[in-house]
Order: structure tokens, then C-alpha cells, then sequence
């Protein structure tokens, strides 16, 4: 089949307009990270349960499972969450889970992406990492957002890890190259020594009374980075957003682990979930669960505060262990499965793509001598189930209205062209 040779718009030109970039993020088949909700369709009972748990998540937490096939708009779903998050004034990062850098099976590196990936409602910087919580969270004054229990050992809001990196960090100067090293440590650099960087920091400050508790990445060690992200939600609500949302997308990739990798990444799920969905709601015994490190490390609680304002969300396909280990965790009823689009659905996606194209080219006239036969063949590829999804239907509809506008007068040869291929397959 042939198609156009399409050259990519400037950087510059993408950048002052979003709707550009939804088109060439749908040339790519990825989901785009500007205005999902553009192009989103059939989903008002996931809408309204995102907003449900929103709701819920800023009183005393949330979790959600999204299950579907692979294309069936899982990762849209988490983008369009996502933006629904950050408008609601929540902190929110994604985890992207993969089979080497990071996998469900290693806490550490999970927290590292957990961390590194955080965006801000009031930052249209993108990923931000910690800095600017702790910038936000480092004023001390009349106006402090952090009692002193925060940082007094042995009181009830002391973090073992979260309250000497906040008493740091204010003790520091600005300009002070340990600041960053700080930052990086909490957000969990695999390089970074606790007991190096503590001396130099006693050597540096004033601050005493602390002591900063080693970060592996060690598999079994998963309730420390839980008990460290309740903290950060915790934290984030003291600094005035209502709560951190974590989305981890790709969990399938959880089929891809041996049987003792599928464990751990067990303990990282149940974990997490039980963290925001608190231990009185979710199915996760904390008595039983695994606990690495030495005595002091296992002391510490999975779980910081109760009701805190944390929400996990995991989207995944069907492997029968990730869902029915995430069952085990937050029980059948927190479990939803997206449904799949119908034709007029799809039909509606068309419309809103080709009205997008409009708009980015308003020189490209998208007639019926375009709409007609592209909507052919979409009913076409649907109904024989080769277009199998939003994302093969979406990248099709691209091709098809960047071919009517770079060579239209070969449109109906073009058109003809895909139909004999669908009938033939």
C-alpha cells in the first residue's frame, strides 16, 4: 500500500501548538500526552469512577485496576487520568514498567521512576523530580506547613527518611551542591551512600539528631519505598495539593517475570496498593508480607499515616497471576475492565480526529469525498476485526487525511487500494 512521505513539523512550531502535537503523537500510534480528553470516547463509567476515587483519594486514599487488551486504550485512560489529576491540583507521576530498567520486581527502581517522573500542577516544566516539593516544604517560618513532631524522632509524624532529608535541605544553602545530592539520594540514585552523604552533611550544617537509613535495591525490601511514598503523600498535602497520584502502566509486563520475580513484584503491588487503600480496606495481610533489610529496617511501617491521600492505579492486560494478584489486594470490586469500543464509537473518534486536522490545517479541505470513504473503511477494517482497536483505527485515520492533503488526486486510487486488502484478508 503506498503512502506519502511525510516530513515531521519544526520542534518550534509543535511547541505553540497542542493540537499539533496530538496529530504527530497519533502518526507515531502513541497516545498523546496533550489533550487526551480530545479524543476521547465511550468512557463516562471510567470517568466517573476516576472521579470517585479522586474524591476519595484527598479523604483517605484510593486504588483502581484498569484491565484490557493490549490497544484498548489503557495507557489513554492513564493520560487522560492523569490530566484530570493535575487539574484537580494533585501531585502525579507514571510508571512506565518494563522488563529491564524498571521492573515491577525491584522496589528501587520502581520508586526511582516513581520519583524522577513527578509533575506539578502549578509546573508546566514537565518531570520534575522532588525538587520543588522540597523547595516548597524547606521555608521555615510563621507559616511552616510542618509541625514539629515532623522532626522529632520518636513522635508520631517523624518519617525515618523523609524528616532528616527535609531538616537538610532547609539547614543547607540554596546553592549548595549537597542539595542536589540530597535530592537525588531521596529520590533513590542506586549510587549514592547514606552513611558518605550524612557525614558530609553533619560536617556541613548544624543539624543533629538524624540519622539516614540505607536505600537498596533489594527485592524484598518492598514496604520501605511504600512507607516512603505514603510519606511523599503526605508531604505533598502539607505543601497544599491535595494528594499524589501514581499511575503504573505496562503491568502486563508482569507475565515476563519468573515465578520468584512474579512474588516480589507481588510484594510491590500489595504493598503500594495497601498503602493508599489503607490496611483495613485492602485484602494484603501486612503481618504475613515478606519484610527485607535488618531489624531496624523492618521496623519500619509499610504504611506511614492512616487515611493517607495517595492513589495507585494499575492498568494491565489479563495475565491470569497480575490479576488475580492485584485481586487478592484490593478485591473484585476495584477491578474494572474497559469496554471495548463499537462502531459508533469509532465513528466518533473519526469525527474528532478529522475536526483536530482541521483545525491544525485550515487549508486542507476534508470533504465527503474523504469522510465517506474513510468511514467505509474503518466499518470495514472493524467489522472483520483487522482494525482491532483505538490505536490501529486512530493511526488510520492519520494516514489516510495526511494522504487526501499531500496527494488528494490519488485519494480514490489510494482508497480502492485498501479496500481490495481488507476484502482479501
Amino acid at each position: 500500500m503506498s503512502s506519502p512521505t511525510l516530513h515531521p513539523p519544526r520542534r518550534r512550531r509543535a511547541a505553540k501548538n497542542p493540537h499539533l502535537q496530538t496529530l504527530e503523537a497519533l502518526r507515531l500510534g502513541v497516545v498523546p500526552r496533550v489533550g487526551p480528553e480530545d479524543l476521547t470516547v465511550a468512557r463516562d463509567q471510567e470517568l466517573a469512577l476516576i472521579d470517585q476515587d479522586l474524591e476519595e483519594t484527598s479523604v483517605r486514599g484510593a486504588a483502581r485496576v484498569f484491565l484490557g487488551d493490549y490497544g484498548t486504550g489503557k495507557t489513554h485512560l492513564l493520560e487522560l487520568l492523569e490530566h484530570k489529576a493535575l487539574a484537580q491540583n494533585f501531585l502525579c507521576t507514571r510508571v512506565v514498567l518494563d522488563e529491564e530498567e524498571v521492573p515491577p520486581s525491584h522496589p528501587q527502581r520502581v520508586y526511582r521512576a516513581l520519583t524522577r517522573g513527578l509533575r506539578y500542577p502549578d509546573s508546566d516544566s514537565g518531570a520534575n523530580g522532588l525538587g520543588l516539593l522540597l523547595e516548597k516544604l524547606g521555608q521555615a517560618g510563621s507559616k511552616d506547613p510542618l509541625p514539629a513532631r515532623f522532626f522529632t524522632p520518636g513522635k508520631d509524624l517523624y518519617h525515618h527518611y523523609f524528616s532528616p532529608v527535609v531538616a537538610y535541605w532547609r539547614a543547607l544553602d540554596p546553592e549548595d551542591p549537597l542539595r542536589e545530592e540530597l535530592q537525588d539520594w531521596i529520590e533513590g540514585h542506586a549510587s549514592q551512600s547514606n552513611q558518605e552523604l550524612e557525614a558530609r552533611l553533619r560536617q556541613r550544617t548544624r543539624v543533629r539528631g538524624h540519622r539516614m537509613f540505607a536505600l537498596k535495591d533489594y527485592r524484598p525490601w518492598a514496604h520501605l519505598y511504600s512507607y516512603l511514598v505514603g510519606g511523599l503523600a503526605w508531604l505533598a498535602n502539607r505543601a497544599g495539593y491535595r494528594g499524589l497520584v501514581v499511575l503504573f502502566d505496562e503491568a502486563e509486563f508482569y507475565a515476563l517475570l519468573n515465578s520468584t520475580g512474579k512474588e516480589f513484584a507481588d510484594l510491590v503491588f500489595g504493598y503500594y496498593a495497601t498503602a493508599a487503600l489503607g490496611q483495613e480496606r485492602s485484602r494484603f495481610s501486612l503481618e504475613r508480607a515478606k519484610r527485607g533489610g535488618q531489624a531496624v529496617h523492618r521496623s519500619f511501617p509499610p504504611i506511614y499515616q492512616e487515611n493517607q491521600p495517595l492513589y495507585c492505579v494499575f492498568a494491565l492486560t489479563e495475565d491470569p497471576w497480575g490479576v488475580g494478584a492485584l485481586r487478592n489486594v484490593v478485591g473484585e470490586e476495584r477491578l474494572h475492565r474497559l469496554t471495548a469500543l463499537g462502531l459508533r464509537d469509532y465513528q466518533d473518534l473519526c469525527l474528532k480526529v478529522v475536526d483536530l486536522y482541521r483545525q491544525v490545517y485550515p487549508d486542507c479541505k476534508v470533504g465527503a469525498e474523504v469522510q465517506k470513504p474513510m468511514g467505509q473503511v474503518v466499518y470495514r477494517g472493524v467489522e472483520r476485526g483487522i482494525l482491532g482497536n483505538p490505536r490501529q483505527v486512530l493511526k488510520f485515520v492519520m494516514e489516510m487525511l495526511d494522504f487526501s492533503r499531500l496527494r488528494r488526486s490519488e485519494i480514490a486510487e489510494y482508497v480502492t487500494e485498501v479496500m481490495e486488502q481488507l476484502r482479501s484478508s
